[in-house]
């Protein structure tokens, strides 16, 4: 008797609480930021270039203590500003 009544409760249980859904490939999952909208929201004095510290901004802890390198790294030609261009060529989305 008891299983009886325990298979249909079973039953019912996986049929009506069971479900759930699926993500496709990439579904869920945030697009990367654009490099150009990251430039532009950064570069807040809207002269074209980056500074160090409009570069450190939105930046936290880890990422502060590596901005002075990174910075370097992506101001290619030395003159201690990042353009449009050093930036996009250097700072890829994640894919």
């Amino acid at each position: 008797m008891r299983f009886a009544v325990a298979a249909p409760c079973l039953a019912a249980c996986l049929v009506l609480g069971g479900s759930f859904a699926v993500a496709a490939p990439g579904e869920g999952k945030k697009n990367p930021p654009d490099p150009a909208k990251v430039f532009a929201r950064k570069d807040t004095n809207k002269d074209g270039a980056l500074t160090l510290d409009e570069f450190k901004t939105g930046m936290k802890d880890k990422q502060l203590e590596r901005a002075p390198q990174r910075f370097k790294t992506l101001d290619a030609n030395g003159d201690g500003k990042v353009s449009m261009g050093e930036f996009k060529a250097n700072v890829k989305p994640k894919s």
